[in-house]
């Protein structure tokens, strides 16, 4: 039986925000380029269905530069193996731990 582990997206709402601050020190790109992909995603795939690849999250990455063979990576060992997957797995863990709506402050 194969051992099971446990995705570091899923560890998000139990993380102190020490923890938080190490977690978002060890990803592959920003907190601000992962939180841009979700947005990139769901307006692509409200236009068009999901391929059942990373085909959207590859062109947002190549766009704006990221390293792709890193993120990718982070992506799929968190249950991102195609971009709807990324935002039924990933986005609202993420969106749990790191929702920002009430620190967001004008610019006027």
């Amino acid at each position: 039986m194969a051992i099971l582990r446990k995705r570091e997206i899923d560890n998000l709402a139990q993380m102190t925000t020490g923890e938080l601050e190490e977690f978002l020190d060890s990803l592959p790109t920003g907190q601000e380029d992962i939180e841009e992909l979700f947005f990139y995603l769901e307006a692509k795939l409200a236009r068009e269905e999901c391929n059942h690849s990373l085909r959207f999250s590859m062109q947002y990455m190549m766009e704006n530069r990221l390293n792709f063979p890193k993120l990718s990576s982070w992506l799929q060992r968190n249950g991102g193996f195609c971009d709807c997957k990324v935002l039924e797995q990933i986005a609202p863990e993420w969106r749990k731990a790191f929702d920002r709506d009430d620190e967001e402050v004008s610019e006027n």
